[in-house]
């Protein structure tokens, strides 16, 4: 039955990567990949939620983002989703955040069924969010992920260029170990001949496609973000009849990745796509898992996860 699961597998991925071929290409020149970090790439106000269930030794590690968060120069708003704490655990977090932030609010959820739901409630935070149109772009992060405003003027500055190809520009979640950064997501080497790649005209840039986007978070503007909440990938079901989805996520990474399967043009196996320049994915795009949770995994290591330096992810 698994040799089966297989052969189905690299047959999609045969067809997937055929009708990728006969997409047109993007307009880019190189220059575009050379120089992408503009000061006029901020957002007007971003709100970002952060997933947080409560545990005593996750504060530093909640620190650590909300500290890189402080230091955007552009207007923000934090809003942190927890389990259904006392009010002392709430103080912890609040000192945390108010001498850094000044727009903030802990939102504490009640009667949980399962520690993995909590992520989904991020669904009516972001519903309400929207609502404001003071808000020009909307983030949500599990609390170990940390953005730079240098990954979101990434985000940016491509998200114009993608964005009537209906693509989305994505982050490589990675984690630092001896100097050196490796992916957490990719089992595996991504050979440009093998899945959707989109080059530039001087073909020594690009874009990747990946069959494993996941980064832990997700960054949209309000185009993104309403036609994500309109759509069935805010469900919880959404997943339940699409087998890449389901052999890939667990019920709680689903809050955070449907969206990249809502919509898929043909001939890419999701919206999410990486920049490489000259087979090296761009150091803007890269954001940081701040625990070394997968690179000293054993048992991960086994499937390839966290095993990848990234200047060798892509050939």
């Amino acid at each position: 039955t698994k040799s089966i699961g297989k052969i189905e597998n690299n047959i999609q991925d045969k067809i997937t990567y055929n009708l990728s071929k006969k997409q047109k290409s993007l307009t880019l020149k190189e220059k575009d990949f050379e120089n992408i970090i503009r000061k006029k790439n901020v957002p007007k106000k971003i709100a970002t939620v952060i997933c947080f269930y409560f545990k005593e030794k996750r504060l530093s590690t909640l620190n650590k983002n909300i500290l890189k968060i402080s230091k955007y120069n552009f207007k923000k708003n934090i809003t942190i989703i927890t389990n259904d704490i006392s009010r002392k655990e709430e103080d912890k977090i609040k000192k945390i955040i108010k001498s850094k932030i000044k727009e903030y609010s802990i939102i504490k959820v009640k009667n949980l069924p399962d520690d993995n739901f909590l992520p989904w409630h991020s669904i009516n935070i972001m519903k309400e969010k929207i609502k404001n149109k003071s808000y020009s772009h909307f983030m949500f992060l599990e609390d170990d992920i940390i953005v730079s405003s240098e990954n979101i003027s990434y985000w940016l500055y491509f998200r114009k260029k993608l964005k009537k190809y209906n693509l989305i520009p994505n982050f490589l979640r990675c984690e630092k170990f001896n100097g050196k950064y490796y992916s957490v997501d990719n089992p595996k080497v991504i050979l440009k001949d093998k899945v959707p790649t989109i080059f530039s005209q001087s073909k020594n840039s690009g874009f990747i496609n990946s069959k494993y986007p996941y980064s832990g978070m997700y960054l949209m503007d309000r185009d993104l973000l309403k036609n994500f909440l309109n759509s069935k990938a805010s469900k919880i079901d959404f997943s339940f009849t699409n087998k890449v989805m389901k052999s890939l996520y667990p019920i709680k990474e689903l809050a955070n990745i449907s969206y990249a399967y809502h919509a898929v043009p043909p001939g890419y196996h999701n919206r999410l796509v990486l920049p490489f320049f000259k087979n090296k994915i761009l150091q803007s795009c890269i954001i940081l898992h701040s625990e070394l949770k997968y690179v000293r995994h054993k048992n991960l290591n086994k499937t390839g996860y966290g095993t990848i330096e990234i200047n060798s992810l892509i050939k």
